[in-house]
């Protein structure tokens, strides 16, 4: 038995070449390596969210899907983005990492007084121009979507102002911090690696990947695992079955995410406390100049979207 069409459903089948996928991945990396970025956010920037959710779904049902030949060309179709999309996202999480986060004897970008308010920046710019992506996908704009989008931002942004956990956590958390991690990760303007710094392990996952600590990693993807098979088929059902209240909420969850991005905060590594937003400081010149280039960018990926969009 063959999945129902929704009429509200992208193009899946038309998919991305797999260079195009490749950048796509490489952006969304970018994104989730970044507290207060979500890869999910990304996804919709570029048009790719529903065919991304809509493949890792497929995947997740291939002991059914393998049995006939219609099936099996739906794999095919979904693993033709996933893979390409997987690799750039897997670079760019190791390369954002390591230029952002940096190891502890040199800080990246965003451990930097002097550079994170940029960095910021230029993400509070990026995700501010493309709030209308997800709000321009609803057909029939009702009351009940905007009272959706409102509530969706209340608690992104309260969730951005949680509390995070201090000190390293025992091996055998990291996999609720897995299974938690990529189902908020799913979810465009609420951050994985954000959550990942509220529960004290991003800091932890970070260094393991740069440091090569195999158990660790494992013990992390297991919860990652466990996180994509449970959170993609719900995902997958409210975008086939309510797909403008869904893209309403999506669009609150990134507008509320706009609080963790601002620019000056009173502390910017995850270890010596909460990143708690500040007046603004030295440099706003500056950091203005990075916010209209971070809505230039989202522009630019707005364009990309279009051309990277099938026209069948």
């Amino acid at each position: 038995m063959h999945e129902p069409v929704d009429t509200h459903a992208p193009d899946v089948e038309g998919g991305l070449k797999a260079h195009l996928a490749l950048v796509a991945g490489f952006l969304m990396g970018a994104a989730d390596s970044v507290p207060g970025v979500s890869g999910g956010t990304m996804a919709l920037i570029l048009g790719v969210y529903e065919r991304f959710i809509t493949s890792i779904s497929r995947v997740l049902k291939a002991p059914r899907l393998i049995r006939d030949a219609e099936g099996r060309r739906r794999l095919a179709t979904a693993f033709g983005l996933l893979v390409p999309l997987g690799l750039g996202l897997l670079a760019a999480y190791w390369l954002g990492t390591r230029l952002l986060v940096g190891p502890e004897e040199h800080p990246g970008w965003l451990r930097r007084p002097e550079t994170a308010p940029l960095c910021y920046a230029f993400f509070f710019g990026l995700v501010l121009a493309s709030l209308h992506e997800p709000w321009s996908r609803i057909r029939t704009h009702r009351a009940r979507h905007l009272v959706a989008a409102l509530l969706a931002a209340v608690a992104a942004f309260v969730f951005t102002w949680l509390p995070h956990t201090g000190g390293e956590p025992a091996t055998w958390q990291l996999v609720y911090g897995g299974a938690l991690a990529v189902t908020v990760m799913l979810l465009p303007g609420v951050s994985g690696s954000l959550l990942l710094v509220v529960l004290g392990q991003y800091t932890t996952v970070a260094g393991a990947v740069h440091d090569r600590e195999a158990m660790t990693l494992l013990v992390f993807a297991a919860g990652v695992v466990l996180g994509l098979a449970t959170a993609v088929p719900a995902l997958r059902h409210l975008l086939r079955r309510h797909h403008d209240l869904t893209m309403a909420a999506l669009t609150g969850l990134m507008a509320g995410s706009l609080g963790a991005l601002w620019p000056w905060k009173s502390n910017y590594d995850p270890k010596a406390g909460p990143l708690t937003n500040a007046a603004p400081g030295e440099g706003v010149a500056l950091v203005l100049l990075m916010i209209v280039l971070g809505a230039a960018a989202a522009w630019g990926l707005a364009r990309l979207e279009r051309r990277m969009r099938p026209t069948t």
